[in-house]
């Protein structure tokens, strides 16, 4: 840029060290010369210049002194910097000429190119008019519109009577429109004459006042893109959302948006493609779309991003979901560039920071990390709350029913998808996905509770609408999970790793999810009792826990942070309880791992029933007889009876074991599908086994049919056990016999 002479406008303006010069002003002001003089004082404190296009995409200022010639709406952080009083902004009313200083004033209006046009050659009617044609073409269609009002009032415009959008045209205007008494007119006499000639043949849709009239803003934008006034439709989109226009509007909404738009590099339709291509499960699309920005760089999601505060904040945002979503990056890069961003934007932009909230509350329960899912769920819920948007709350809510069914406390995961299901149905738009999800937590909620048939129903028909579209990585592994054990239970073996291998869908191809699927597969193995076959899988794993690892492990149980990583020490412990559990070394692994933070209350459950396992096959039954009744007394009150049956393979024949299953344990409450084993061995004492069974049946409220159908007998049959029990309860009816059975402390 070539130096110019000094300017003492320049030098006031960039006189602090650190600060920022933004000149947005009219074409025809002078902005290039007001610019170069401005380098010449940056130069000197090593600042930078930038001269941005109307076509180009919004950027940061970086920290120190910089000048940017360009529209407002082009720096992204101007806000920012604006309330840290660092931003000096020059438009119209610095850089347009003062009376005194134009000899042409009234017919210029100050107009600086105007002015100089004038003096050049002051009788060229038709040279000015073209030129102020000229001036006006290069304006924003929103400025043009404004003019043209102002020069077909003869009486100026009502301030009052305008809303606020004109109102705010009309002040960036200033001076070449002044408001006088409450009314706005252009500045002189004679460039109202100029304006009214360059504009009186103009249609009124070629330069509107206000927006198109579609209420609908995708047709707004359309309108607005057709009409080239790219600039126009970029504002519009940032007032409707952004990048989330899509959650404000729906999925069709946004597809149109994009479309329109079409491959623009504009950070706001970058990230709201990416964001549309995630919604539709192609992830493989997502990184094409986040690819697109300085070749790739934001791509290498392994590495610490360089010069992050560069990069514009709706990409940085998409980078950060990409990792979540891929499991490729490690925490201290999420965390750290979700500060970064968090630090870089307005505390008021809520759509933005709720959306970071969103992403930390996902990665947080991924890793275990419920306290903090928890907080970050609270603040992404205040700014949703503030951008009043039910589409994104309904995301919140859901993500809290996780965490407590990921917590091991289904009961009060029942709250929150209530709240889930009230911001659905205050969601403007449908999309079928989200209706999947609901029921998706709605069926974990009560396999939980030990009902697996809701679990088996979504299992078998609503996977295939569900895993091929957008699905958080926390929910998927739920779906994956329990519609496995669900299957297992009800339909066997061969079912549940069909359901399994189904998971391993083109768009789910990462290394996380890849493990996380192997894991599962084992997990079915062990629970189907297919021992030789799990440990074959296991060892085929490529994993850095392997047989050796666990052998030589102790107490470095108890330090594992990973969530893989436990996962895969759990598997193997398991593997280890059946196989040899009457090695020494077995009490230290299990104890190891109970003394693990990172393992949640679910697998707490599994190991203390592992360790009654244990402690029955070396020889305290004792142990054995109180840790599975703790077990089943903890499972009972947080209503978390799916654990119990997901180790039924080792519940079971303690139950079976008279040297457990003593007197006192019939009062411990049981899965209903477990009962059965309760009982097995009582044959003596009060009641036979066949009264122990026909009373649990009671208990549950069962009629003769289904106590005949659950203890394989007849009609007949049920009635000679319930007679022979009612006499030995001294009861006269079904309530009676249960109430005194209580009152015995036979039953729970």
């Amino acid at each position: 840029m070539e130096t110019t002479a000094p300017n003492p406008l320049a030098e006031h303006l960039c006189r602090e060290a650190d600060a920022v010069l933004l000149i947005d002003a009219l074409p025809g002001t002078g902005r290039r010369r007001l610019l170069a003089a401005a380098a010449d004082v940056m130069a000197a404190r090593g600042g930078m210049v930038f001269d941005l296009s109307p076509e180009h995409h919004p950027v940061l200022a970086p920290d120190g002194s910089a000048a940017f010639c360009a529209r407002a709406d082009q720096l992204e952080n101007a806000a920012a910097l604006r309330r840290a009083g660092r931003l000096k902004e020059a438009g119209n009313r610095e850089l347009f000429l003062a009376p005194l200083a134009d000899p042409h004033f009234e017919d210029s209006g100050g107009w600086p190119v105007l002015s100089g046009q004038l003096a050049r050659a002051p009788q060229d009617a038709a040279a000015l008019t073209a030129l102020a044609r000229d001036l006006l073409a290069q304006s924003p269609a929103a400025i043009r519109g404004a003019v043209v009002q102002l020069c077909r009032t003869e009486d100026g415009l009502e301030d009052a009577a305008l809303a606020a959008e004109q109102r705010a045209l009309l002040h960036w205007l200033d001076p070449l429109a002044e408001c006088r008494g409450g009314i706005w007119r252009l500045r002189t006499r004679g460039l109202a004459r100029l304006l009214r000639q360059v504009t009186r043949d103009w249609p009124s849709a070629e330069a509107p006042w206000q927006p198109p009239a579609s209420p609908v803003p995708q047709d707004r934008i359309a309108a607005l893109l057709r009409a080239g006034e790219r600039g126009e439709a970029l504002v519009l989109l940032r007032q409707e959302g952004g990048h989330y226009f899509m959650h404000i509007h729906g999925m069709e909404a946004g597809q149109a948006v994009a479309d329109a738009f079409g491959s623009d590099p504009a950070p706001d339709v970058m990230a709201l493609s990416f964001l549309i291509a995630v919604k539709s499960g192609d992830i493989e699309r997502a990184a094409y779309v986040l690819s697109q920005y300085e070749n790739g760089a934001l791509l290498d999601l392994e590495k610490r991003l360089q010069r992050s505060q560069e990069v514009p904040v709706p990409l940085a945002f998409c980078r950060i979901e990409l990792a979540i979503f891929r499991g490729e990056t490690r925490r201290h890069h999420i965390m750290d560039e979700a500060s970064e961003l968090l630090a870089r934007t307005d505390p008021r932009a809520h759509l933005v920071r709720g959306g970071i909230y969103n992403l930390l509350l996902d990665y947080h329960i991924r890793g275990e990390r419920f306290a903090a899912a928890e907080e970050a769920a609270a603040r992404a819920l205040r700014h949703y709350e503030a951008a009043e948007a039910p589409y994104l709350r309904f995301f919140i809510h859901l993500h809290r029913s996780v965490i407590k069914l990921r917590m091991g406390e289904p009961s009060a995961a029942a709250p929150h998808l209530q709240q889930a299901e009230k911001a659905l149905a205050q969601t403007p738009f449908e999309i079928p996905q989200d209706a999947r999800f609901l029921a998706l937590l709605r069926a974990v909620a009560a396999y939980e509770t030990g009902d697996p048939m809701p679990m088996v129903g979504f299992a078998e028909t609503a996977f295939h609408g569900f895993a091929y579209g957008e699905i958080w990585p926390s929910i998927a592994a739920m779906a994956l999970a329990h519609g496995a054990e669900a299957l297992l239970q009800i339909r066997g073996a061969e079912a549940a790793l069909r359901y399994i291998a189904s998971w391993r869908v083109p768009a789910w191809r990462t290394r996380a999810f890849q493990v996380m699927v192997a894991q599962r597969e084992a997990a079915m193995l062990q629970g189907a009792g297919r021992w030789r076959e799990a440990r074959l899988h296991l060892e085929g794993m490529p994993m850095r826990i392997g047989r050796l690892w666990m052998d030589s492990s102790g107490a470095n149980l108890a330090d594992l942070r990973a969530p893989e990583d436990i996962t895969q020490a759990l598997l193997w412990l398991r593997q280890q309880v059946f196989e040899s559990p009457r090695s020494p070394a077995l009490n230290e692994r299990l104890a190891a791992m109970m003394e693990n933070s990172r393992v949640s209350a679910r697998q707490r459950l599994c190991l203390r029933i592992w360790k009654a396992w244990v402690d029955r096959r070396q020889g305290r039954a004792g142990h054995a007889r109180r840790g599975l009744a703790d077990v089943l007394q903890l499972g009972a009150s947080r209503k978390a009876l799916a654990p119990v049956l997901e180790e039924r393979v080792f519940v079971l024949p303690l139950l079976e074991d008279p040297q457990i299953m003593q007197r006192e344990m019939l009062a411990a409450p049981l899965p209903r599908n477990l009962r059965r084993g309760a009982v097995a061995a009582f044959g003596s004492g009060l009641l036979s086994r066949q009264e122990w069974r026909a009373l649990l049946l009671l208990a549950e409220g069962c009629s003769n049919k289904d106590i005949a159908r659950e203890m394989d007998v007849s009609l007949p049959t049920v009635k000679f056990h319930l007679k022979n029990l009612f006499k030995k309860l001294r009861a006269g009816d079904r309530r009676g016999a249960v109430d005194q059975a209580r009152r015995q402390k036979l039953i729970a």
